[in-house]
């Protein structure tokens, strides 16, 4: 399976056509849809984003392959109450793979020096906050002994590879979203509802 995975990195990265479809949308307006997503894909609007980075933590257990998420506190000011991927902004000394493996370890302690990286995706846009976040894929040998923040994380979820796999690709929602009607397509797990910046890297 690492193997699989490695390759595909190593490959050309399918890029917006992947992220796109799990995009937040304005309901039955795609040309819209598709616009406002070339705006922000602009060279301009790009580099008016702040760089942050989130980790893909993969290990075996029970003979599956399995990564850590996170549910957000509310209280934060960026996507509050959702589920996410352990990562945040770059701090000015670090690379952004730094970036990715120093806010795992902050927020639910997997140990940098037991994760091996073996690639990265696509960076994505997330205008909502103003990041371009680069998403790493590592690998541990084994399940880590979990250190959550408690200031950083509200809950925390292991998720199966094949529970993502298995889910509906193409559920979606129509939600109310600072008073605009939005098609939210969504990641159905079990009791979580992963959507938004996350559910387009995964």
């Amino acid at each position: 399976v690492i193997d699989k995975i490695k390759a595909g990195l190593e490959g050309e990265l399918p890029g917006v056509r992947a992220w796109a479809k799990m995009t937040v949308r304005a309901v039955d307006n795609e040309k819209e849809n598709l616009q406002i997503l070339n705006d922000w894909l602009s060279k301009e609007k790009l580099d008016a984003l702040r760089d942050a980075a989130i980790l893909i933590a993969l290990f075996e257990k029970d003979g599956e392959y399995c990564f850590p998420m996170i549910k957000r506190p509310e209280n934060v000011k960026n996507h509050p109450g959702q589920i996410a991927l352990p990562g945040g902004s770059k701090e000015e000394e670090e690379s952004l793979e730094e970036t990715a493996l120093r806010e795992a370890q902050e927020e639910i302690g997997v140990d940098p020096d037991k994760i091996e990286i073996i690639g990265k995706l696509t960076p994505i846009p997330v205008p909502v906050s103003g990041y371009l976040v680069q998403t790493y894929v590592g690998v541990m040998d084994e399940e880590p002994e979990w250190k959550l923040s408690e200031n950083e994380v509200a809950d925390f979820f292991v998720l199966k590879v094949s529970e993502l796999l298995d889910s509906d690709k193409d559920y979606y929602e129509t939600w109310d979203l600072r008073g605009f009607e939005a098609k939210v397509p969504i990641f159905k797990v079990g009791d979580l509802k992963i959507w938004g910046a996350t559910a387009s890297v995964l």
